[in-house]
């Protein structure tokens, strides 16, 4: 019951993030996660919310600041990031991202569906069944199921590795939020090569 109770809520914050206002987001996600933890009956260190990991945590941030760096000097993939296009990057990036998307998102997922599972089931379940889930969390974008359901498995594996959810949280961020600054320097580096003005 506690399971279903979960899902529900979560997918009332799904439809209300999409059908509701964008400003909104930002507090939704946070306060939405709180209610998650407090419905779960999980005690904090069982939901995740430890800050245990933290190896993990700037092993994952390195390795994808490493990625971006790499992919920026490669010129096709420079491109490629410079075709997305942000409104205001850095407070996308520094604010929205964590507290609009990541913050929920592992808290719901990694935290505590994770940890109900987990209780019952053990960690082989708990993945499986929270890596799929955050995969059909990305509908209607069916390109992004395959790589979200494989990006869950490996935030999952972090979650139990870590022990919390500080180093998912982190690669959460820095995948997203790197990615986003990472394309706002692109924009602006192919801009400048062709001779164009700054359109980030």
């Amino acid at each position: 019951m506690t399971v279903v109770m979960v899902l529900l809520i979560m997918a009332l914050v799904r439809v209300w993030n999409r059908r509701g206002p964008a400003r909104a987001q930002p507090f939704t996600g946070p306060i939405a996660a709180i209610l998650l933890v407090a419905v779960s009956g999980l005690t904090p260190a069982a939901a995740g919310l430890t800050l245990s990991g933290w190896a993990y945590a700037l092993g994952a941030a390195l390795l994808t600041a490493g990625g971006y760096g790499i992919a920026l000097r490669i010129p096709a993939a420079r491109r490629a990031l410079a075709a997305r296009d942000f409104l205001d990057p850095v407070r996308r990036a520094l604010a929205g991202v964590p507290f609009s998307t990541v913050i929920f998102e592992e808290v719901a997922f990694r935290g505590v569906l994770w940890g109900l599972i987990y209780s019952g089931h053990g960690a082989v379940w708990a993945t499986v069944v929270t890596a799929v889930l955050f995969g059909l969390w990305h509908l209607p974008d069916t390109r992004e199921v395959a790589f979200t359901t494989f990006a869950g498995v490996l935030l999952s594996v972090l979650r139990l590795a870590g022990g919390g959810l500080l180093a998912p949280f982190v690669l959460h961020w820095t995948a997203n939020g790197l990615g986003i600054l990472a394309s706002a320097w692109a924009r602006r580096s192919v801009s400048t090569e062709s001779g164009g003005p700054d359109k980030s």
